[in-house]
């Protein structure tokens, strides 16, 4: 049974230590596959601090666990699906498009590339930042060109909460150069991210995602970065991988792509409750459609 609502899946947030003892201590076939898929043994996950200190590999897997199971406790599937980041295998996931072994496969292959690529050479910082004003996201972009060689905006969350790029590894530096334009870092990860020099870079993506099988989909899948639904074709969405990884998401353009969706009267989100998304995306929704946040196992959902 297909509802009114859509479904955004959100990038790699953070699992509490409650959220992961729950993902683990079932051992269903959906852990098992993750396992298997992703070269890891749940045993030896070690949920205290939450996923903090975790392999990306097993982080993003555990999480995806998570999410599937979670859905599975819906009595109807989504009109259309949308994904930030990560979010996206498991948006195609939902949808029908790719299967659960390859969206583990393809957590797999992405988080190995990039874990690898970073150890020989990081490829640079993403840092979530708040200008001081909405609509300084690219004036700050075009300002920090006299600090950094490729400053990228990397993830606009609307209301001026972006994500930033830049080639330089040296984050407490950035830190103190974007406190000069007054600008809050609310976080700081030590790989670049949705930008042009990603690791993996497009020759190793587009060989990850050359043999994938994508199926005809059962729901409408918008795009992140254009807030349009992509054609349900291998290519569109091979398309759609490739261009949400090397340029600029869009957690509101998505948003107006899943309401212009034919019948679609509410916008849920699925995920960790530990994020920003969930806010954004319920200011996003304000007086504009209905809206739940399912979270995942180990909370109460809201």
């Amino acid at each position: 049974m297909t509802s009114d609502r859509a479904l955004v899946v959100p990038g790699l947030l953070p699992l509490t230590e409650a959220e992961l003892k729950a993902t683990l201590c079932v051992s269903d076939e959906h852990l098992q596959r993750a396992a298997r898929v992703c070269h890891f043994d749940p045993a030896e996950v070690d949920p205290a601090g939450g996923s903090t200190g975790l392999l990306s590999t097993v982080h993003e897997a555990l999480l995806a666990v998570s999410l599937i199971r979670r859905l599975a406790d819906e009595p109807a599937s989504w009109r259309a699906y949308g994904g930030l980041s990560a979010g996206c295998l498991t948006a195609l996931l939902f949808a029908g498009v790719i299967t659960e072994e390859t969206c583990f496969q393809l957590i797999w292959e992405t988080n190995t590339r990039q874990i690898a690529a970073n150890e020989a050479r990081r490829s640079g910082t993403f840092l979530a930042v708040l200008p001081s004003s909405e609509g300084d996201a690219y004036r700050l972009v075009d300002a920090l060109r006299a600090f950094d060689a490729q400053p990228w905006l990397s993830v606009d969350l609307g209301a001026g909460v972006i994500a930033i790029s830049v080639t330089s590894t040296d984050g407490d530096a950035m830190r103190q150069v974007l406190g000069r334009f007054g600008v809050a870092v609310l976080d700081v990860f030590e790989r670049a991210e949705h930008c042009p020099y990603a690791a993996p870079g497009k020759s190793a993506f587009e060989d990850i995602l050359a043999g994938v099988e994508f199926r005809p989909a059962t729901a409408a899948v918008i795009s992140p970065c254009t807030g349009k639904r992509v054609g349900d074709s291998p290519e569109a969405y091979r398309y759609m991988l490739m261009e949400q990884w090397f340029d600029t998401a869009s957690l509101p353009l998505l948003v107006d792509g899943l309401c212009a969706v034919d019948q679609v009267t509410a916008v849920d989100l699925v995920g960790p409750a530990k994020s920003v998304v969930v806010t954004r995306v319920r200011d996003l929704l304000n007086g504009r459609a209905d809206h739940r946040h399912l979270a995942v196992p180990g909370l109460v959902a809201n």
